[in-house]
C-alpha cells in the first residue's frame, strides 16, 4: 500500500510550492519591467528620428545623424528579440549543437576587430588586448555558440568599464579543457552580488532609474551556453577592482595532427594555470 504524506509533510510541500510561486512571479514582473523599459528605449528612439527625417529642411549631415540613430536603435531592438528567443530555445531544449573544427586565432582576430570599432564608437578611454597559448590552436566545438558566450561578455566589459583595459583570450588548463575569459578593469562585483547577476532578467542594480541599460539576459544566456557547450562558467571579482569572467569547455583537437600535439605538450609543461593571477581574488567561484 502507498504511503500517504504527513500533514507535516504536506505542509512543508505547500511551504515550497507558495516559495517556487512568489519566485516565479517575481520573475515575471522583473521580466515585465525589463522588457517595457528596454522595448520603449529604442522604439522611441525609432520613432522621434523616423518623425525628424520626414522634414525636408535637414541639412546631409542631420540626415546623416538621424538616420545613424535609426539604425542603431533597430539593431538594440532586434538584439533584444533574438536573446528572448534564444532564452527561450535554450529552455525548451531545442537549440542545436553544431561541432565543427575552429581557429580560436580567427576567431579572436574578428572580435578584436569587432570591439575596437565598437570602443571607438564609445569614444571611452579603453583598451583592448587578447592573448593565446598559440596562433595554430584548432578545436571542435560549436564556433557560433562560443562567438556568442565571448560576445555577451565583451559586451557587459565595453558597457561597464569606463577607462582602463579589457584583456579576453585563451588557455590550455589541461589535456581535457580549454579555458577562455574576459577581464575588465569595471567597477567589479561584490561577492554577495555575484549569484543573482546570472539570474534572468536581473542585474546588479535591477531598478527603474539604473545607470546601464540592459535586459539582465546576457550572463544568463552565457552560462546556460557554456552548459551546452559541455563547460563551466565562473566569476572572480570584488569591488572596484573589476571582473574576470572566464570558462572551461572541452578541449577536443585533431588527434592526427602530430605538430599540434607536440606543442600542445609543449605548452602544458608551462600551463598558464597563472591566468587566474589577472584576477584579484585566488579562489574560484563556480556559478
Amino acid at each position: 500500500m502507498e504511503k500517504r504524506p504527513t500533514y507535516k509533510e504536506l505542509e512543508q510541500l505547500l511551504k515550497k510550492e507558495k516559495e517556487k510561486s512568489a519566485r516565479s512571479e517575481e520573475l515575471k514582473n522583473s521580466f515585465l519591467s525589463n522588457m517595457s523599459h528596454e522595448i520603449r528605449t529604442p522604439m522611441n528612439a525609432i520613432i522621434g528620428a523616423s518623425e525628424l527625417l520626414r522634414n525636408d529642411s535637414l541639412s546631409p549631415e542631420e540626415r546623416n545623424e538621424f538616420t545613424k540613430i535609426l539604425n542603431s536603435s533597430s539593431k538594440e531592438l532586434l538584439g533584444l528579440f533574438n536573446r528572448i528567443m534564444e532564452l527561450s530555445q535554450l529552455e525548451s531544449g531545442s537549440l542545436e549543437f553544431h561541432e565543427s573544427e575552429l581557429s580560436v586565432h580567427d576567431l579572436f582576430l574578428k572580435l578584436y576587430s569587432k570591439y575596437t570599432q565598437k570602443i571607438n564608437e564609445t569614444q571611452k578611454n579603453l583598451i583592448l588586448n587578447f592573448t593565446e597559448d598559440f596562433e595554430e590552436i584548432k578545436i571542435f566545438t560549436d564556433l557560433e555558440k562560443l562567438s556568442k558566450v565571448l560576445s555577451y561578455l565583451l559586451d557587459n566589459a565595453v558597457k561597464f568599464t569606463e577607462n582602463g583595459e579589457i584583456d579576453f583570450g585563451c588557455a590550455i588548463q589541461d589535456r581535457n579543457n580549454i579555458l577562455f575569459y574576459v577581464k575588465d578593469t569595471g567597477p567589479g562585483i561584490n561577492k554577495e552580488e555575484q549569484e543573482k547577476i546570472f539570474q534572468k532578467f536581473t542585474q546588479v542594480d535591477n531598478s527603474y532609474t539604473r545607470i546601464y541599460s540592459g535586459a539582465g539576459l546576457g550572463l544568463s544566456l552565457s552560462k546556460e551556453i557554456v552548459n551546452l557547450l559541455g563547460g563551466k562558467l565562473y566569476i572572480d571579482s570584488q569591488a572596484k577592482q573589476g571582473c574576470i569572467f572566464y570558462f572551461t569547455i572541452p578541449f577536443k583537437f585533431s588527434e592526427s595532427d602530430s605538430l599540434l600535439k607536440e606543442k600542445i605538450e609543449t605548452v602544458l609543461k608551462y600551463n598558464m594555470t597563472e591566468i587566474y593571477s589577472l584576477s584579484v581574488i585566488k579562489k574560484k567561484i563556480a556559478i
